[in-house]
């Protein structure tokens, strides 16, 4: 049978090595006790475990000094980086739990990076200016791969894939308005401007085809506006610049278009069907986010949901049919 090896016999622990450390630095078994607020006979047969356990002598002991042995000086500075470097680990633990150092990743659709996020990871990092806060801008397909791969903590979505790892929750829906330039006829019409009325207007199609589908469903007489339609974009700023140029009109959930250009549209609910588009948070199931991560999360849902709300004057007493965004 072969003899056991050094690692199968040793049983050393940070109180050996804690306890070499003090003695070394402080040269006296008295003064590293006292520093240690321990009784020097514990201290002494921390030592001597430690000793037993590598096989060698680590103090020359006399009745005056204590000083370390070849072994004990070979053995010293990797002991004491050791022992910092299990403090500072320690200590970045406890900066972690009190929110004085960490990392959040999020990404998010373009209308929710641009509309909500900036302000929230502004609040955030005037609160906890010792954590980092990666924001990206992607569509729900690709937020749905970097929380998979655990590339981001979690992520806001229009969309929900099928994936058993991932979970959702409901954030917010808001509805899907007509967006028109001011002086558009549907802009001065009396309330409510329904989805029929839009028959005959130049539409402008911004990839919401969800919702476009949903509404033929109701008004198929609608089909040659938005279906046919010359116009079609997936960018938010692009609708837009169109309506803005007087090119058409659009259905959108309003707060996708960049804010600036948004007050110089006529913004006017849509009624007759009532559509919604719905915001959602997802994470990757049984992952165990971190301190700063789990916080920054309740912030933005809670900033998220307060702020959607306070936008929504100019479509209220909507009782919105929920319908996933694309």
């Amino acid at each position: 049978m072969e003899s056991e090896t050094l690692e199968q016999r040793t049983n050393i622990n940070l109180r050996h090595i804690r306890a070499f450390v003090s003695v070394a630095e402080l040269g006296s078994f008295t003064r590293a006790a006292n520093t240690l607020s321990i009784s020097q006979s514990a201290l002494t047969v921390s030592v001597r475990q430690l000793e037993d356990n590598v096989g060698l002598a680590l103090f020359h002991r006399t009745t005056r000094r204590v000083t370390l042995t070849e072994a004990g000086v070979e053995f010293f500075p990797t002991a004491r980086r050791l022992l910092r470097d299990f403090q500072a680990a320690v200590a970045d633990m406890q900066a972690m739990v009190n929110f004085r150092r960490g990392r959040v990743g999020v990404a998010a659709l373009p209308s929710v990076s641009a509309e909500w996020l900036p302000a929230i990871v502004a609040q955030f990092s005037r609160d906890y200016p010792g954590i980092n806060v990666e924001v990206i801008s992607e569509n729900s397909h690709g937020i749905h791969r970097r929380v998979a791969a655990k590339e981001i903590d979690f992520g806001f979505v229009g969309q929900i894939l099928p994936d058993a790892d991932i979970s959702h929750q409901k954030v917010v829906s808001q509805p899907v308005a007509l967006v028109c330039p001011p002086d558009h006829p549907l802009a001065k019409k009396p309330d409510p401007v329904c989805w029929a009325d839009l028959k005959g207007s130049i539409f402008i199609h911004a990839g919401n085809d969800d919702c476009i589908r949903a509404v033929l469903e109701k008004v198929p007489a609608l089909s040659d506006t938005l279906m046919d339609t010359r116009y079609r974009t997936n960018k938010a700023d692009i609708v837009a610049a169109m309506v803005r140029e007087g090119i058409g009109v659009t259905a959108v959930a309003p707060v996708i278009l960049p804010r600036d250009i948004r007050r110089q549209l006529a913004v006017r609910a849509l009624r007759k069907p009532d559509m919604t588009r719905t915001i959602y948070l997802i994470r990757r199931r049984g992952r165990v986010l971190s301190p700063a991560a789990e916080l920054f999360m309740k912030q933005a849902l809670a900033a998220i949901r307060g702020a959607a709300h306070a936008e929504m004057p100019s479509t209220r007493g909507i009782n919105p049919a929920t319908l996933d965004a694309v």
